[in-house]
C-alpha cells in the first residue's frame, strides 16, 4: 500500500507568483498535521514550490506536468465555472479530451507513487482541476461525490494497493488560521 497526498497551492495575491505572507503562514500552520513524506514532487509554479516546501521542509521534483492543463482542456473547463468534483466528473463524460487528461494525470501520479517504497507517502502541489480531474481519473466512480472543488491548500488523499487506485477521500480544510 501506498499513500498520496495531493494538495493545491496556498494563497497569493493576483498577478503574484509567491505565496502571500497569510498563504506562507497557513501552508506553515498545516505542515505540523501532515506528513511525513517519503517523496515531495510540485508543479513548476512558484506558489506550489513555496507551498510544498512549506508543508515538507523540502521538494524533491518539480513537473510542469502538474501544472500545464492543454489549452484544449482549459477552453473546454472555463464554459461555466466548475465549482464540485460532481462537474468536472460530467466534464470527463461529456468531453474526450477531458477524459484524456484526467486519465493521463491518473496515470502519472500512479507512476510517481510507485516511485516510493511500499507503505510510504507521496506528497504531490498543484492547481485546482489538474486535481480534481487526476482524482476523478483515478477513481471516477467514487471521486466524483466528494463535494465542492477544492480551495487553496485542500486536495485528496489516494491510497494504491497492488498497483491499482483503492481508495481515497477530498481533504478539507486549509489548518489553523495563522496566530498574529
Amino acid at each position: 500500500m501506498r499513500l498520496l497526498e495531493h494538495r493545491r497551492h496556498s494563497l497569493r495575491r493576483p498577478g503574484d507568483p509567491h505565496l502571500s505572507p497569510e498563504g506562507l503562514a497557513r501552508a506553515r500552520a498545516l505542515a505540523s498535521t501532515v506528513g511525513p513524506f517519503d517523496r515531495v514532487v510540485s508543479s513548476t509554479a512558484t506558489r506550489s514550490v513555496e507551498t510544498a516546501r512549506a508543508l515538507a521542509g523540502r521538494v524533491d521534483e518539480t513537473l510542469d506536468e502538474l501544472r500545464q492543463v492543454p489549452d484544449a482542456v482549459n477552453e473546454r473547463l472555463e464554459r461555466r465555472p466548475l465549482t464540485s468534483f460532481r462537474e468536472f466528473a460530467h466534464q470527463i463524460e461529456e468531453e474526450a479530451v477531458v477524459a484524456a487528461f484526467a486519465r493521463a494525470q491518473s496515470t502519472l501520479w500512479r507512476r510517481l507513487l510507485l516511485g516510493v517504497p511500499d507503505g510510504g507517502r507521496l506528497l504531490l502541489v498543484s492547481h485546482a482541476a489538474v486535481i480534481e480531474l487526476g482524482a476523478i481519473g483515478a477513481l471516477p466512480s467514487e471521486a466524483g461525490t466528494w463535494g465542492p472543488a477544492v480551495a487553496p491548500l485542500e486536495g485528496v488523499q489516494l491510497v494504491l494497493k497492488d498497483g491499482r487506485w483503492a481508495e481515497g477521500r477530498a481533504l478539507r480544510g486549509t489548518g489553523p488560521a495563522p496566530r498574529s
